[in-house]
């Protein structure tokens, strides 16, 4: 049987994650239904291109489509509403990364989750890179040995926060937005919560733009291990830089060090139509066209969006109990140790002192 699906957003990431939803679709893997958005423009847009039914009252979609699964691609603040009304109706829900820019609203989104016993995945997709999962197994394999430090850098084109998401940028910072990749990226890597964390940030640069907003927070992660990780967020690099995202990590252990340089993946392109140089990912994500359906994303962030169909068709098919299911992906309870760096990291940032991590 074909699960259910319903998609919740159809802005710039909705898009892309309702394409690849809708080749899943096409495949037959799934029954996609719905989308909700209170953008009417965007609903008719998806209509017209997917034949897709549109809601702009997300509670109608649930009440009436009967889904077993949701994605929530809603601006990182406005989660809670959503997950907690997807999960009082037993539909299991993937929400984007963060799960909130708020640590009690995550809590009650996760309490909601567990109350209701459904899926509460989030998109982390730094999991799915094959360098990263290449990453992780030497450290589990002691390659590198004790981890002493590392560093690492997430940083945007100010097309981002002044172009792109504009009208809510303020309502978030560098590492709300992509700096929190790398946070669930260490806890991930080391399979450790950091112990403290000390930040500094600066607001120059979106401020005389008139966006409220850090330019850039840097913090410093320790653990209890004794390892301590630098994670640098921005998005201020200029918008003629040759990719939208910049993005490495290195680790350091008393055996070894590896590296990961996510944005140059070797893949460099030139164009008279353009004013600069291109260096391409297409590992994260390229547009191929699937015979019968036409263009549909691929790339790890897609298998990432894709991993959550897998489990819930399992779960709905096979009749495989949630908490076995437990481990094999980002949960709600493991996406509240990167809300809990980010929130504190800001907090740190706003003191100018060392604080403590706390988790409940």
């Amino acid at each position: 049987m074909k699960i259910r699906v319903g998609v919740v957003g159809a802005g710039t990431y909705g898009k892309v994650l309702i394409a690849a939803y809708y080749g899943a679709h096409m495949s037959g893997d799934i029954d996609f239904v719905a989308v909700s958005d209170v953008n009417e423009n965007a609903l008719k847009n998806i209509k017209d291109k997917y034949n897709i039914k549109g809601y702009t009252d997300y509670n109608e979609m649930f009440d009436k489509e009967n889904l077993d699964a949701v994605a929530i691609v809603t601006p990182d603040y406005l989660h809670e509403a959503c997950v907690i009304d997807a999960a009082k109706r037993k539909i299991h829900i993937l929400a984007q990364k963060p799960l909130s820019t708020d640590i009690g609203a995550g809590y009650r989104m996760v309490k909601a989750a567990r109350e209701n016993n459904v899926m509460l995945y989030v998109d982390f997709h730094k999991r799915f890179d094959p360098g990263h999962i290449q990453l992780k197994k030497a450290i589990e394999e002691g390659k590198l040995g004790e981890i002493e430090y590392g560093y690492v850098c997430m940083e945007d084109k100010i097309l981002v926060p002044a172009q792109w998401f504009k009208s809510w940028a303020h309502n978030s910072s560098p590492p709300w937005f992509i700096g929190i990749h790398f946070y669930d990226l260490i806890y991930w890597l080391l399979n450790e919560k950091p112990a403290r964390v000390y930040a500094t940030g600066l607001k120059k640069k979106l401020v005389s733009m008139g966006i409220d907003t850090y330019d850039s927070l840097q913090a410093k992660f320790e653990f209890k291990s004794g390892a301590s990780i630098v994670v640098d967020a921005s998005w201020i690099l200029p918008n003629s830089f040759s990719s939208v995202v910049n993005q490495q990590i290195r680790l350091v252990g008393t055996n070894g060090f590896q590296e990961v340089d996510s944005q140059d993946r070797g893949v460099v392109a030139a164009y008279e139509s353009d004013a600069f140089s291109h260096v391409v990912n297409p590992y994260g994500q390229i547009w191929i066209n699937e015979p019968g359906i036409g263009s549909i994303p691929t790339g790890y962030t897609i298998e990432s969006m894709l991993y959550f169909l897998r489990l819930v068709s399992k779960m709905v098919n096979q009749k495989i109990p949630l908490e076995e299911l437990h481990a094999d992906y980002p949960t709600g309870e493991q996406a509240m140790v990167s809300t809990i760096m980010c929130q504190t990291a800001h907090e740190s940032a706003l003191c100018g002192k060392i604080l403590d991590l706390k988790y409940d």
